[in-house]
């Protein structure tokens, strides 16, 4: 299981869609790196650089071989759009066979998880169902 907020979550779904790509692991190419699953908490899920805008896009990699996942975003947030989680999870519904869970927070900003709120509360007791079934 793979999990991360912001910058984090893009490099958890990152981990979590290219399990036992090559390209991701020179030196070891034959080394099993899938994992169970996958959370992201308010991510950035699109391209980075110029360079590597394309091969660093998890959209890219959502396929049939993804993992269950978790996208947890608020719709105020101003420093990832939520409409990069929108994106990531319709390309991994439609392609993969896999739990994905969705949940939009009405008004919550970037970082909605900093302050310990009912919010925050609802967060960790569905973080917690989402890998309880995946145990």
């Amino acid at each position: 299981m793979v999990a991360g907020s912001s910058a984090g979550a893009h490099i958890a779904m990152m981990t979590a869609l290219t399990g036992g790509d090559p390209r991701f692991q020179p030196g070891f190419e034959d080394a099993d790196t899938a994992v169970a699953g996958a959370i992201g908490l308010y991510g950035y899920y699109g391209r980075l650089g110029l360079e590597t805008r394309d091969i660093s896009d998890p959209v890219r990699h959502a396929a049939s071989g993804a993992p269950p996942v978790a996208i947890i975003h608020g719709t105020h947030d101003t420093y990832t759009p939520v409409k990069g989680s929108r994106r990531l999870v319709r390309h991994l519904r439609a392609g993969s066979p896999n739990p994905v869970v969705y949940a939009e927070l009405p008004g919550a900003q970037h970082g909605f998880d900093a302050v310990r709120s009912p919010r925050y509360l609802a967060v960790v007791d569905a973080v917690s169902r989402f890998t309880d079934r995946l145990a």
